[in-house]
Formats: structure tokens, C-alpha cells, sequence
């Protein structure tokens, strides 16, 4: 029989076991996750230091009230439209993945996502069709702190929260209406959930109404639908009725969730109306060089790192996508150099420069860095903020692709070709010449992403000694156009009598005194013109 894990006891249960027992005994009676007993004792210490045990009397007390909606009401100062609607797309994501993975027969092919602005009546109504949401789990469409998704699952919203924000940054009233695909077939439901102003405002009120839908409706199995009166602008024009705030969105839109929609192929967004979806394109955001010829080849490389990291006292897989390659330029226009960072095919930094600035060259060279890093797995591992827009540099991921000797390695090939590049120079032939030759990285049919060096390693995140990448991994390479060398000739000197040189001068109608410099000059040219003539008509001849 298995011993109970001692991560599943309460606070309460281990400081009676830290207080009433040897540490001996406790390891003899517990387990910690998958850790050895060293591990477990060394824990064990910790806790005793940090908990001092033996100085507490009687039974743990408990105080604290719940919490407000006080946090998710200011969400209006700490989000921007596009992210408030970013929020959304997440949620529809993984909503439509996550019944994917539970009930595949029962869930749309294609997740269509449509965002439509009504500017006369200043509304906004947002729709997905990723299965709807069933009665008993309403509250997880408005509540904060209530959601289907965890720590561990491999998502991209943001834990808890980030539909909520969306609602209270975008909205001053709201209608959800849903219709749930029951999977198991034994009857839809169509529920409308009515959010006013009050319960907008009001930090305390968490109880919402809802109404069963009889009849009417165009909403089919498996749609949700917002309808949400806008909330005014402060002061100008309504940013709804602004063309050049649709196009942000349209880019935001396009930029975050073009790597996913590409892998997809099945997600659909629409913006502003629903006659036309944004079509992701990567090649919108990356110019990487595709040169290649004798001896290079600086395409992008795209290396998928396998490794496990610790959660809970237990181990999860994780693959760490890195992608790199050369620049066309060095530029620092729209595109511009440095590393995207995605969590799990979502963006979230762009063009960071600050990640791997050790790793990589300085100076002008730098201008020629672009990629991204790919975090594919668990939530809890991407080092993102709660609104996904900023680099958490203290978490273990950050730390292992700073520091583990494959990726270091990887880096340095790069690093290499990158310094090589630029000390071509600018001339003709230079390093203009040289990269300038653009990769597509999407098909522009399929929008499918593709690499001409894709490899995948796998890695132990727990060991940095003895690591290296095997062999058969590509290596950009480069090696610039041989130059002639001028041909600065052969010194000859002979010298030949007065009435030899009266001769040749005489032969080659050559006028003055033979003394100066200026005849034996002209005599010198003539003579060897006329003895290399001779040597190419023989061996004309001969040919």
C-alpha cells in the first residue's frame, strides 16, 4: 500500500506532524511526491525553520473574508481594447481545445470566432461557437477565481480571470446567451445571463441572474455570444467608430495568434465585420534570409528542446521550441531585430533583446538577430505575467534556456555566422549581397509554417555538465567569395649592346637617344610586346 503523500496534507495536519514527531518517523510515514528520502528530509528542515512548530498552543484559528470583485474592476486602467478582446480569444481557445481533447466527435472542426462592432449603437458583440458553457457552470463565465482550466493544463488564457477582465475593461452592461452542445446527448440548453450596471459596479455582488431560453434565438448547438454596450470614452471621438483603431486590432489580432492559427488551420477570426477573417502571416513579422549556395546557408533553424520540470512534487513534459535565424537587413523598421516569446503558439513578448544578450554578438551584428522561443506544455510554465505582455525573467524556464550548454550551443553557432556577416562589409559582394534573400515561412496558400532545419534534442533541465548537441544538428554557415589576388608581375631586366639596341630601336621605329630614360622605356614595351606576340602565335600554331 502506497503512503500518503505528504503534499496533500493540510497546513494544519503538517504543523501537528512537525510538532508531535521525529523527523524519522514522518519520512517512515509519508512519501514527497517522487523525491527521494534525501529530498525529503532536506524539505522537511525547511519546514521545521520556517514554522517553528514547537512554540504554538492549542488548535489553528482561522480568520479572513472573501474576497471582492475590486481587482477585476479596475481592469479597465491595467488593459487595453486589444487586450480585453485578446482575453476573450483565449478563452475561446482553449474552451474549444480542451472539449476537443474530451469529446471529439461532439465539437465544431473548425472554431469560428466572430467580433462585429454595431458604431450607431455603440455595441459590441462577440460569438464563438467552441460548445457553450451548461448551467451549472455559469459562474465561470463572469466570477473571477472560476474556470475549467488549471495549472497544468497546456492553455493559453489567463488563470481564472481573464474573461472577467475583458467584461469589466470593455463593458458598461452585458447580455451572454449560450447554448450548450450536451455531448452526451440528452438535451441542449439555451440560457441568456443579464449583467447591468450595478453588477458591474458594485465589488461585493457576486450573484448574478439568468433566464432559460424557450424559444427564438438564431444561436446554434455550441455557440456563446457577448453583447456588450460599450463602455464611453472619456473625452473625443468613439474609438468604435474609428477606422485606424480597427486596424490595430486587426494587426494585434494577426500578430499574437498567427503561429497558432497557422499550426491550427482550423481557428477562424473575424474583425471587425464578418464578411472576411484575418489571414495569419508570419512572413508579416519575420524576415528571415534564406541564403544559400556553395558553402552556405543561413536559413532559419528551428530546434525543439524536450526536457521535464517540476511541479507539485511531480515531473511534466515540456518542449521548448527555439527558432532562429538571420535578418535581411539591419534595419530597425516595423519588424526589427530580437526574440518573440509564445506560451504554448501565443505571443506575448515581441522582439525582446535582453534575454539572450549574453549569448549573443553586440554592435551592429545584433541588428541581424531574429526568433522566438516557444514554450509547449503546462500553463505554470510559461513565464508570463497575468496579461501575457510581459517576460517573467526569474522563472526556471528563463533559467534553463539561459543556461543549459545545448542551447548555449546553439547560440554560438549563430553567434558566429552572425559576427562573420558583418565583417564582410559594405561593399559589393558584402553582407548586403549576401543575406539578402528572403525565407517564406508560411506557404502563402496553406499559411502553414515551415523550416527547411528542423531537428528535435532531448534534454535533462536537471544536469548542465556533459551536455552538447549531437552532430547530425545543422549549423549555419558562410563562407564568403574568394577575391583574386592582382597580378603584380614578374620584375625582368636584361641588357644588350649599343648595336643591339640601335637594332631593335631601328625595328621598331623608335626615335631619340638611347641614353634617356624615356627611349629605353619605349624600347623595353616594344621589345617585350613583340617577344610575347611571338610565343602566343607559336603556341596558336600549335593548338
Amino acid at each position: 500500500m502506497s503512503k500518503p503523500n505528504w503534499n496533500d496534507l493540510s497546513h494544519s495536519e503538517k504543523l501537528l506532524a512537525l510538532r508531535d514527531s521525529v523527523m524519522d518517523q514522518i519520512v517512515a510515514d509519508y512519501r514527497f511526491g517522487d523525491h527521494d528520502e534525501s529530498a525529503f528530509r532536506a524539505h522537511l528542515a525547511r519546514e521545521k525553520a520556517l514554522w517553528n512548530p514547537v512554540q504554538y498552543l492549542g488548535d489553528l484559528q482561522e480568520a479572513g473574508d472573501p474576497p471582492n470583485k475590486e481587482v477585476v474592476l479596475g481592469a479597465w486602467r491595467d488593459l487595453d481594447r486589444s487586450e480585453a478582446l485578446l482575453e476573450l480569444i483565449d478563452n475561446s481557445i482553449d474552451a474549444w481545445n480542451r472539449r476537443r481533447e474530451q469529446y471529439p466527435d461532439k465539437t465544431a472542426k473548425e472554431l469560428n470566432i466572430y467580433i462585429d462592432i454595431d458604431s450607431d449603437l455603440g455595441q459590441l458583440t462577440y460569438e464563438d461557437n467552441a460548445g457553450g458553457v451548461p448551467a451549472d457552470k455559469l459562474i465561470n463565465l463572469v466570477v473571477p477565481g472560476h474556470s475549467d482550466t488549471d495549472a497544468l493544463a497546456k492553455s493559453i488564457g489567463s488563470y481564472k480571470t481573464g474573461g472577467k477582465k475583458a467584461i469589466f475593461r470593455l463593458a458598461t452592461a452585458i447580455n451572454i446567451t449560450t447554448r450548450f452542445w450536451n455531448p452526451v446527448e440528452t438535451g441542449d440548453s439555451h440560457i441568456a445571463v443579464h449583467l447591468d450596471d450595478k453588477w458591474l459596479t458594485d465589488v461585493s455582488l457576486y450573484r448574478f441572474p439568468y433566464l432559460n431560453v424557450t424559444t427564438g434565438g438564431d444561436l446554434q448547438r455550441g455557440q456563446t455570444r457577448y453583447l456588450m454596450q460599450l463602455r464611453p470614452e472619456p473625452a473625443g471621438a468613439h474609438w468604435y467608430s474609428n477606422p485606424a483603431e480597427f486596424d490595430k486590432i486587426s494587426r494585434d489580432i494577426k500578430r499574437t495568434y498567427g503561429l497558432l492559427m497557422a499550426r491550427s488551420g482550423q481557428i477562424e477570426i473575424y474583425f471587425p465585420k464578418r464578411g472576411k477573417s484575418i489571414e495569419p502571416d508570419l512572413n508579416e513579422f519575420y524576415d528571415f534570409s534564406g541564403a544559400t549556395g556553395d558553402n552556405l546557408d543561413i536559413s532559419p533553424q528551428q530546434l525543439s528542446f524536450d526536457t521535464t520540470m517540476e511541479y507539485g512534487g511531480l515531473q511534466h513534459a515540456l518542449k521548448i521550441e527555439v527558432v532562429i535565424g538571420c535578418r535581411v537587413t539591419t534595419a530597425r523598421g516595423q519588424i526589427g531585430p530580437g526574440f518573440d516569446l509564445y506560451g504554448n503558439n501565443r505571443l506575448f513578448t515581441a522582439r525582446d533583446t535582453g534575454l539572450f544578450a549574453d549569448l549573443l554578438p553586440k554592435g551592429n551584428a545584433a541588428s541581424l538577430v531574429r526568433g522566438w522561443v516557444n514554450i509547449l506544455g503546462p500553463n505554470v510554465f510559461v513565464p508570463w505575467d497575468t496579461h501575457k505582455r510581459h517576460l517573467n525573467y526569474d522563472r526556471d524556464v528563463i533559467d534553463l534556456l539561459r543556461t543549459h550548454p545545448t542551447v548555449k550551443e546553439l547560440f554560438a553557432n549563430w553567434t558566429a555566422t552572425y559576427n562573420q556577416i558583418g565583417g564582410l562589409g559594405t561593399g559589393p559582394g558584402g553582407f548586403k549581397k549576401t543575406i539578402d534573400s528572403r525565407y517564406e515561412l508560411t506557404n502563402p496558400k496553406t499559411h502553414r509554417v515551415d523550416f527547411k532545419h528542423s531537428e528535435t534534442v532531448a534534454i535533462d533541465a536537471t544536469k548542465k555538465r556533459g551536455q552538447k548537441l549531437p552532430a547530425s544538428v545543422y549549423k549555419p554557415h558562410i563562407a564568403p567569395e574568394k577575391t583574386k589576388k592582382k597580378d603584380r608581375g614578374v620584375q625582368l631586366g636584361f641588357a644588350v649592346t649599343v648595336e643591339d639596341a640601335r637594332l631593335l630601336a631601328a625595328r621598331f621605329q623608335i626615335q631619340g637617344s638611347l641614353e634617356t630614360a624615356k627611349t629605353k622605356k619605349e624600347l623595353s614595351e616594344k621589345a617585350k610586346e613583340y617577344l610575347l606576340g611571338a610565343l602566343k602565335t607559336k603556341q596558336s600554331r600549335k593548338a
